[in-house]
């Protein structure tokens, strides 16, 4: 394949990888450390594209193989189909780029801790909300004869109940996340004393 058309068929295949996805110019941007304005004439072919470390970098951003991009192949080799996972890959890969963080042991290890209780209550959150979106999402008869047996006024307003309930523990841990920020302002150690307690609830 000569050059010139070596370049089209990279910047198209990027192209339309990333169109199908709805990636922004700016997501493929700072995934590869340079400008939009880069990323578009990569796409258009106006710039030199097929060097290595670009097809490579092109392809980690995009999850494709290099070889699909190159026009090797018409195997993608994809991992990823929606935008979204994209997305919170690569803000998970920024955060844990982000260490060690520029700050006193004790300060860095409070962040950790924060981040670290995060993300089991948005584990049990998703389990809790899987649960509840099966069961009370659209309801069905089981739904409709136990709200009569429980005294609510409709099916609708019993599955909203305990749609709610489901969710509860994640709205109350949030809201204890964010008190505990609010406290260590003034009193880090009672601060970090109350997160640890929270962190010892769960394990992995």
């Amino acid at each position: 394949m000569e050059k010139k058309e070596l370049r089209r068929t990279i910047g198209e295949r990027a192209k339309q990888r990333r169109k199908s996805l709805k990636l922004p110019l700016q997501y493929v941007a700072g995934q590869m450390d340079v400008n939009k304005t880069t990323i578009q004439r990569y796409e258009n072919g106006s710039i030199d594209n097929t060097k290595k470390l670009i097809v490579e970098g092109l392809a980690d951003a995009l999850h494709v193989s290099a070889a699909w991009l190159r026009g090797e192949t018409e195997d993608m080799g994809a991992d990823m189909s929606d935008s979204r996972d994209f997305k919170i890959e690569s803000a998970m890969s920024r955060i844990m780029g982000d260490f060690p963080l520029d700050m006193k042991e004790e300060e860095s290890d409070f962040s950790k801790d924060l981040l670290l209780l995060f993300l089991y209550e948005y584990r049990m959150f998703n389990q809790s909300f899987t649960h509840a979106a099966k069961e009370y999402g659209k309801g069905g008869d089981f739904n409709e004869a136990m709200s009569k047996v429980m005294g609510f006024e409709s099916e609708q307003e019993f599955n909203n109940v305990m749609f709610l309930r489901e969710v509860m523990r994640f709205i109350n841990s949030t809201s204890e996340i964010s008190d505990i920020v609010r406290v260590y302002a003034k009193q880090p150690e009672l601060a970090r004393t109350r997160l640890k307690n929270l962190l010892s609830e769960h394990s992995l």
